[in-house]
């Protein structure tokens, strides 16, 4: 009996909780669909009648969506790919080999993640001035060919749970370094970098500080930065913003659904390790 009212207080709390977290985007799908005065009446609005499918459409034309879309996607895949492959090999050569100032090199990246990075803000948007390289993605990609550090220690961590034997098993068979990186380590490191890929995916699509500063021609900006295109100066698009915003979200979740079972292995063994 005690075991029984126990297992239904924890499905009464996680369904409190599961409720708490939908709200906010029970209150974004219900905002979308108002128009102006919906959004300031008293008391407010949770189910607009009529509904106002219109702000999809006018979202969508304003803000030029399908091209704000493509490119997010462009600079999000390009970003991620460039982010997990760097910080896997930092990660591989902090991980597998010693060499002399390794673990001060370590305490080094570990205090970098503590630099807010709006602090160099400044410097690289002068150098990348002098550059030519301003209303192009690549002041976002360059500073990140080196490796993040929190995907580096996230994947290096990783990577020490294997035995040190599979790489000495490989050096007799004939594998380079390399070739251990690319057909062994990567491979068996494969959950990890899930979690990386979609980590970074997410961050740099919903992008707007970097996107915001080095974007300035309309059809060069994301759409996390043309969002920003419905706030005017006397009057906001709520309504067109909210249903942008849906739009919006969409790819990452479907993404989420698509690689969960993925991320939530990757999750785990990356605790565990």
């Amino acid at each position: 009996m005690k075991k029984s009212i126990l297992g239904v207080l924890k499905w009464i709390i996680l369904l409190m909780l599961a409720i708490v977290m939908l709200v906010p985007f029970f209150w974004l799908i219900s905002s979308s669909l108002k128009d102006k005065t919906q959004f300031y009446s008293n008391p407010p609005v949770y189910f607009p009648i009529p509904m106002h499918f219109e702000n999809f459409v006018n979202a969508w034309v304003n803000i030029g969506f399908f091209r704000a879309i493509l490119n997010s996607l462009v600079f999000a895949l390009t970003f991620t790919i460039i982010v997990v492959f760097s910080s896997a090999l930092a990660a591989y050569g902090f991980s597998r080999f010693k060499f002399p100032g390794k673990k001060v090199l370590f305490v080094i990246l570990l205090l970098s993640m503590m630099l807010p990075t709006q602090i160099m803000t400044i410097p690289l948007f002068l150098m990348f001035k002098k550059l030519n390289m301003i209303n192009t993605i690549l002041p976002m990609l360059l500073p990140y060919c080196l490796g993040v550090p929190y995907h580096i220690f996230l994947i290096r961590q990783f990577m020490n749970g294997i035995p040190k034997e599979v790489d000495e098993a490989a050096k007799i068979d004939g594998c380079g370094t390399m070739q251990i990186f690319f057909y062994i380590i990567g491979p068996m490191s494969k959950p990890t970098l899930i979690v990386s890929a979609l980590l970074n995916f997410i961050w740099a699509w919903k992008d707007v500080w970097y996107s915001n500063i080095y974007l300035g021609r309309p059809e060069r900006q994301t759409i996390s930065v043309r969002l920003l295109s419905l706030i005017g100066d006397k009057s906001v698009e709520y309504g067109q913003m909210m249903a942008a915003t849906v739009m919006m979200m969409l790819p990452v979740i479907l993404l989420y659904f698509c690689a969960q079972k993925y991320f939530d292995e990757g999750i785990t063994i990356t605790e565990l390790k």
